[in-house]
């Protein structure tokens, strides 16, 4: 079992949750101030790499444990879905790139083609987007 499982197992084990406070500074002041100008392609990135490192199960449930929002199924179609996440913390200005690449990454595990996840801003209060993945038949991802 890797480090980070580990760490992941305890956090679980002592039922800790993401404080919004901790969350906010992260999300709103110093990522933005990392990653500058290149912020929303790194952010899509770092939710693929995580996505493949954490191995989740339940989306929605992983949405709300990590203080992310609400994740709901809207629609299912051949070759993509679409989300809808309610996100209370988070400020409509910040890009959502993050969670479209771990959505898509988990996605692409699930079935087995490469994908892709944008978004539009729906509503700014509670801050309310839309997520659609897609995925092309004819692209086969390479499963670990």
């Amino acid at each position: 079992m890797s480090k980070n499982d580990q760490w992941l197992q305890r956090i679980d084990s002592l039922n800790l949750d993401v404080s919004a406070y901790s969350n906010h500074i992260l999300r709103h002041v110093l990522l933005p101030e990392l990653l500058g100008e290149e912020e929303e392609s790194l952010l899509y990135w770092a939710g693929k790499s995580l996505s493949r490192k954490l191995q989740v199960e339940d989306l929605p449930t992983f949405f709300e444990k990590a203080n992310w929002g609400t994740l709901t199924l809207e629609k299912e179609k051949k070759n993509e879905r679409h989300y809808e996440l309610v996100a209370p913390l988070m400020e409509h200005e910040r890009p959502f790139s993050l969670e479209c690449g771990f959505i898509a990454n988990w996605t692409e595990r699930q079935v087995e083609f490469i994908t892709e996840a944008t978004y539009e801003l729906k509503k700014k209060k509670p801050c309310t987007c839309k997520i659609i993945v897609r995925w092309d038949t004819k692209d086969r991802a390479f499963t670990e």
